[in-house]
């Protein structure tokens, strides 16, 4: 038989290797809504293990149909179609990247692609940019009413500006101009993103005034204050805006398949769209959509620390 002091002694050591257990789990857990203390309560470790499996079914289900294309894409067609269905392919063949490289020829749609988002970024930041700065710091007369116009535009359903938009690139009011099989559409589109105007105005409110202000004393315009002060202060906010804007209009499909018509401005999402009437086989299909979207891949994996990290804008004093 046990002596009780001993079975006291047992459980005080099981307790204490749960305690230290959850708190190597939770070590860091400080600042976000569930602190370290609470993590020692049971009914909140449920909560944390509940939201923790929400999360993972989550990322299964994102991640999950994009693995399975792939792996789609290395099977061999008689693989595809055969029953009981395997995951995994019985052999990785490579080769078949380079074939359907050469038989789809991407350089080209890779270019317009390219052309197509790289100019959409470019076009947010200097347009978007400027007239967030203009709220922002200029602040014209009316500007307050422009922000609130600004914040109700951002409610109004994207499928009622369709049809008018589309009228309007058809026949710009300006010049009555035709935009078909132009980037242009896209561009404007981009340029009058009321959530970026937002975004880059409540940026740049929290840059000190001192710097702007010593900048007008030397004489600089609002246009190179702009530049050479806003924006590299701003920078951690406009690399992450603009990578977002680069992997939207880069998988953007709707507009493009409205307004280009040309073959050679075609981009990669159209063609690989086309692709369903063709007499490719699904594996060859499959890679092909891998081929779109490797490209955002590889913006995400070289910029993640800008998307991940917060936004670290700098001030002066005195």
């Amino acid at each position: 038989m046990k002596k009780a002091s001993d079975v006291l002694i047992g459980r005080d050591k099981k307790e204490k290797r749960k305690n230290i257990r959850r708190s190597y789990l939770f070590q860091n857990m400080n600042k976000g809504v569930l602190t370290n203390a609470d993590m020692k309560q049971k009914k909140y470790i449920v909560f944390y293990s509940v939201l923790v499996l929400i999360i993972i079914i989550c990322e299964l289900i994102v991640l999950v149909p994009s693995v399975w294309m792939i792996l789609m894409g290395f099977k061999d067609s008689s693989e595809l179609y055969q029953t009981p269905v395997t995951f995994f392919p019985k052999e990785i063949n490579l080769s078949k990247l380079w074939k359907l490289w050469k038989q789809m020829n991407f350089i080209k749609y890779y270019i317009n692609t390219f052309i197509m988002a790289i100019g959409a970024v470019a076009v947010d930041i200097v347009v978007c940019g400027f007239a967030g700065y203009v709220l922002s710091r200029l602040k014209p007369k009316g500007s307050g009413i422009i922000f609130k116009i600004c914040f109700w535009l951002m409610i109004l359903p994207g499928t009622g500006r369709l049809v008018p938009l589309y009228k309007m690139f058809i026949n710009f009011p300006i010049g009555h101009v035709n935009m078909m099989n132009t980037y242009l559409p896209i561009w404007i589109m981009t340029g009058s993103a009321v959530f970026d105007i937002i975004l880059f105005k409540t940026t740049f409110d929290n840059i000190s005034n001192s710097l702007i202000e010593a900048s007008k004393i030397d004489g600089a315009s609002n246009i190179r204050i702009f530049f050479q002060i806003i924006i590299p202060l701003g920078m951690p906010v406009l690399i992450t805006q603009g990578i977002f804007t680069f992997n939207y209009q880069f998988g953007s499909f709707f507009w493009p398949m409205l307004l280009i018509k040309d073959q050679s401005k075609m981009v990669l999402g159209l063609q690989i769209y086309k692709l369903k009437d063709s007499s490719m086989s699904m594996d060859f299909r499959m890679l092909a959509m891998l081929f779109s979207i490797l490209p955002q891949l590889l913006v995400f994996a070289l910029f993640q620390k800008y998307i991940m990290g917060g936004v670290n804008i700098g001030g002066v004093k005195g």
